[in-house]
């Protein structure tokens, strides 16, 4: 088994890789086309943002669509589908390349059959900035009854990085500011603005946040 995961910028690095199995995940207004590796026999596309759980709960993300069951049940599917195969390159994209698609690949290497606790190991080993999208790995244990340890990892692992690094979660941070901007009056305006903040790309999504965080981390 080979594993590769990245962000949407750098899919084209992988078109000559040893890639069987292609999975790409797009926000629902990207227009742009994601070239698809030669060697890919199979590919699975995946229209969702990268919601958590507690995100979905924000005024300003409602136009967004979350992670659904159909979607994770699709990724089970396609893992399931890998359980018979001797060797696969399986390659999972999203935005930022560290939270749908590692979660992607979490649960579609369990699905395939590896135990929870060594797919969730082998994606980081891969992708050692990773934080998977908690909502998917939630579903995800609901769908391959696995009593809520890749969710449990995920949560784990999220808290053990964001104290590694010295700064908050950022999904933290946007639970704070949403209570007090509820608990602070403003004009019906500032609140309608607030749905539609600029540079969406890189605020939708814990992913895109978190790299974008990391990023500016590294230029300071």
């Amino acid at each position: 088994m080979r594993l590769m995961v990245c962000p949407r910028t750098a899919v084209t690095d992988y078109l000559d890789a040893p890639v069987t199995h292609f999975v790409s995940m797009v926000d629902s207004d990207d227009q742009e086309t994601i070239p698809m590796p030669r060697q890919a026999s199979s590919n699975l596309q995946l229209i969702f943002s990268d919601l958590d759980d507690i995100e979905m709960k924000l005024p300003k993300y409602f136009r967004y669509t979350p992670p659904q069951e159909h979607d994770i049940a699709a990724m089970v599917n396609f893992g399931r589908s890998l359980s018979s195969l001797d060797d696969f390159g399986l390659l999972a994209h999203c935005e930022a390349g560290i939270s749908r698609s590692t979660a992607a690949a979490i649960t579609i290497l369990t699905a395939a059959g590896y135990r929870p606790q060594t797919a969730f190991g082998v994606v980081r080993r891969v992708c050692p900035e990773m934080l998977p999208n908690r909502r998917i790995l939630r579903l995800a244990d609901g769908a391959l009854q696995t009593g809520g340890s890749l969710y449990q990892m995920a949560e784990n692992h999220r808290r053990k990085a964001f104290l590694r690094a010295g700064y908050e979660d950022p999904i933290d941070v946007l639970l704070r500011e949403s209570r007090e901007d509820a608990a602070a009056p403003k004009s019906l305006l500032r609140r309608f603005l607030k749905i539609f903040p600029s540079g969406w790309r890189t605020l939708v999504g814990s992913g895109a946040r978190q790299r974008a965080a990391m990023n500016g981390k590294a230029a300071a």
